[in-house]
């Protein structure tokens, strides 16, 4: 049933498509044309509205997992007792999945079978937010101690990515539709043209007009469906805009210019380093500092943030490396902290890995209460994280949304040539006929 509700449904858009081109006033071999190029496209299309339906799915049946897995967990205690109550809630490919871990479990008693058996879930599903999960109920469930706060924090830190996300898919569909209406407006301001002017003077035989009228109706699908896959995101898949050579590269110019004298022209190419890492570093050091955070409740500050390396964005080792480098040479003090990306000048980021200083020397009850500072804190800076990491992902999107303007004023122009020429044809038989 759904793919004959496709089919009729691309047949439908072949259709309005040789209907606009047949209201261009288009010769019939051009009209056909338009419609083969077109339904050649359709394919495309089917395949990108598949896959943004499959992401969607994808994503919700993640975070119904968690949140049911927290609920249960917080209940019971137990992994396999808390992946029993997930998979009655699932359904698809998450419920065969989570059948899969279980029997994993059941079937290989030693000592790292939880990470073995749910890694095969992580692996499906990725995203660091099930991973540090995963890693907390493991330890809980080996270690024991108190979780019940720790589960609420990241029960709302889930609650608060799913709503941040909804609200983005929400401004997505927007951006597709303003494309699309911004397409309809430019395809009728142009398909005007044709009607201007009295039918002795119509210019549509032109070969200029046909070929160009074929061209932009063309040009717009085809921006369309750039748009729709542009837009098409997988919202588990994290991005990473700068790679570990350009990383190095940046680390390795802005500490030559806290050492050595530079010139003003260096001096420009330092500041854009500086301004691209501390955005890049924005990005990824909540979700780093929230998985320091949640490692509080059974590890000292500094067994959290070393354990914490191996996962760490690439961006975050080297100043990772230089905080653990720093606790061996001062392990009581607060130079570590003041110490760390100070070379990047971010004080919020400073200011949040300072408040992890006096947590060692606090109570349980004060360091539930110093913990939920930084989590709250962190909160706010993973709001704006996702949002940057979100504009980014649009940005080329946003571009393209202009497209069918810039295109509409091009086929104008031509129109208006056209109809000058036409004018000035006549006009000149008028005068020689005279």
């Amino acid at each position: 049933m759904k793919k004959v509700k496709y089919f009729k449904k691309y047949i439908g858009i072949v259709a309005i498509v040789v209907g606009i081109a047949l209201a261009y006033k288009l010769k019939i071999s051009i009209v056909i044309t338009i419609g083969v190029v077109t339904t050649l496209l359709m394919p495309i299309l089917y395949k990108e509205e598949k896959k943004k339906k499959y992401y969607k799915k994808k994503f919700e049946d993640l975070i119904s997992y968690m949140e049911q897995m927290c609920y249960s967990f917080k209940k019971s205690g137990k992994i396999r007792l808390s992946l029993i109550d997930a998979q009655k809630i699932s359904d698809g490919e998450m419920k065969e999945i989570i059948e899969e871990v279980v029997v994993n479990i059941d079937s290989k008693m030693n000592e790292d079978i939880y990470e073995q058996a749910l890694k095969i879930l992580e692996e499906e599903y990725y995203c660091k937010r099930l991973v540090s999960l995963h890693e907390f109920i493991i330890k809980i469930e080996k270690q024991g101690g108190e979780f019940e706060e720790y589960i609420n924090i990241i029960l709302s830190d889930i609650k608060e990515w799913s709503d941040r996300t909804e609200l983005f898919r929400r401004d997505i569909d927007r951006i597709r539709r303003n494309v699309l209406i911004s397409i309809g407006a430019t395809l009728l301001t142009c398909g005007f043209m044709a009607y201007l002017i009295p039918k002795e003077y119509s210019f549509t035989g032109n070969i200029v007009y046909q070929i160009s009228s074929m061209i932009i109706i063309l040009i717009m699908l085809v921006i369309y469906i750039l748009v729709y896959k542009k837009l098409n995101i997988d919202w588990l898949k994290e991005e990473n805009f700068l790679n570990s050579e350009m990383i190095d590269k940046y680390y390795d110019l802005i500490m030559k210019s806290e050492n050595e004298k530079i010139k003003f022209m260096d001096k420009l190419s330092i500041n854009k380093a500086k301004k691209r890492m501390r955005r890049e570093i924005s990005k990824v050091f909540p979700d780093w500092l929230r998985q320091v955070a949640l490692n509080l409740q059974l590890q000292t500050v500094q067994s959290s943030i070393e354990n914490s390396y191996d996962e760490a964005p690439y961006i975050l080792k080297r100043p990772i490396r230089h905080l653990l480098i720093d606790f061996e040479e001062y392990p009581l003090g607060i130079e570590p902290y003041d110490n760390f990306l100070q070379e990047l000048n971010m004080p919020d980021i400073q200011s949040s890995l300072k408040m992890f200083y006096c947590i060692n020397e606090l109570s349980k009850e004060e360091t539930y209460k110093q913990t939920n500072a930084i989590i709250d804190r962190n909160n706010k800076m993973l709001k704006q994280a996702e949002e940057m990491k979100n504009k980014d992902r649009i940005g080329l999107a946003g571009t393209l949304s202009a497209g069918p303007m810039m295109v509409g004023v091009v086929k104008i122009i031509i129109d208006m040539v056209l109809m000058i020429l036409v004018f000035t044809s006549a006009l000149g038989n008028v005068m020689n006929g005279g």
